[in-house]
């Protein structure tokens, strides 16, 4: 039964994929008119109302980061990473293959707020978001099953993807149907995930997965990026040429965010081998619970105030990390798709990711500024047990 049920979600979002194919190349044209109708504006001083756009999403990112991590446990952070690293992996490649410029490109009279180099079509900053509040979501409703929780989540989820959705087109960035498209990727690769895969963030023996089958996860991530690479440079490059070279520059650099994981990743598991000698049961102390056995608390947490402090530091050293990140490729020049396999970019986004991880949940914890201090009491008796 279960099975039959799994092959019927699989038959509904191939052919939800291939009904809105189909539904975009009919509309994309209306939804365009509806977009410099109802939104864009020919006046450039409205960009002084979003200003500011930009910093707040990175520090909703930022505090979802922190919440999933802090609130939830070390699988929900670590697979929100991996989901918004692979949907715009995804999203990149789509765009590649669509290869639809922004607005103001077609339309000189509307100027974009932002200066953008890359393909409008779908918008990864839409799926993105979705993405991220979708993991968030599953989390929080999984971990705390509570009508409230679902409700408010929800609608968190909502004006946040309706937010950033609506802001990129009245920066006249984005037409409504990129918006739309993004939005729908974003729900594929969640449905996928949670619907079929089944992925239960309260799970520890998924977590387990991945830990136990280290070499397998760095493996497939290298060879996904090294295969997509070596298709793009022998396949479509040719097809490319008469593109804007920053078009495809950013779409590489984009792709490169993968390594943003994979550096979270072994961040992860290098405190799993060193930190905890790869002991399930004191490394399974990222599932925080606030229960009490034989009288032994499990966690005592630390006050807010270390907690903002732990979380400025985290967005301090990611923004830092991201300036300093090499844009300097030539993707379409490159003379060898070795150069672009072992590129900086690469070592820049593994190293942003170790360094992330570390930040939030190895480095600061000789600080005291870890709010999941463990009481040893408790894994004594649970090892004893």
């Amino acid at each position: 039964m279960e099975n039959i049920n799994s092959n019927k979600k699989i038959y509904y979002i191939i052919i939800l994929f291939i009904s809105y194919l189909t539904f975009d190349f009919f509309t994309k044209d209306y939804f365009k008119s509806i977009s410099m109708k109802f939104f864009f504006s020919k006046d450039k001083s409205r960009c002084e109302y979003f200003i500011y756009s930009d910093y707040i999403e990175q520090g909703i990112k930022y505090f979802m980061y922190y919440l999933s991590l802090n609130y939830i446990n070390l699988y929900s952070s670590m697979f929100m990473i991996f989901m918004e690293t692979l949907s715009t992996f995804i999203i990149s490649n789509l765009k590649i293959i669509y290869q639809e410029v922004k607005p103001s490109l077609k339309h000189p009279e509307f100027p974009s707020c932002l200066t953008f180099s890359s393909f409008g079509t779908p918008s990864s900053t839409a799926s993105s978001m979705f993405i991220l509040f979708g993991v968030f979501y599953k989390g929080m409703t999984q971990k705390y099953n509570i009508i409230s929780y679902k409700f408010y989540c929800g609608l968190l989820w909502t004006i946040v993807v309706i937010y950033s959705s609506l802001v990129r087109m009245l920066q006249n960035t984005l037409y409504l149907n990129q918006v739309i498209f993004g939005l729908f990727i974003g729900y594929v690769i969640y449905y996928i995930f949670f619907h079929i895969l089944k992925v239960n963030l309260m799970d520890f023996n998924q977590l387990k997965i991945f830990l136990d089958y280290k070499f397998t996860v760095i493996f497939c991530t290298i060879l996904l990026f090294g295969f997509n690479t070596f298709f793009q440079f022998v396949i479509t490059k040719p097809f490319l040429k008469n593109k804007s070279n920053n078009f495809i520059n950013q779409n590489y650099l984009s792709q490169t965010m993968l390594f943003e994981f994979l550096g979270y990743y072994i961040g992860m598991l290098s405190e799993y081998l060193i930190n905890f000698k790869s002991n399930d049961i004191l490394f399974d102390k990222y599932n925080i619970k606030e229960v009490n056995i034989n009288g032994i608390e499990m966690f005592n947490h630390t006050k807010r105030d270390v907690s903002l402090f732990r979380f400025l530091l985290f967005c301090f050293i990611d923004y830092y990390l991201t300036l300093t990140i090499p844009t300097n490729i030539d993707f379409l020049d490159c003379s060898s798709y070795i150069n672009l396999i072992f590129s900086l970019p690469l070592f820049y986004r593994t190293l942003k990711g170790i360094l992330i991880f570390f930040v939030l949940k190895f480095t600061i914890r000789f600080l005291g500024l870890t709010n999941e201090k463990i009481n040893e009491g408790y894994f004594n008796l649970k090892i004893k047990d």
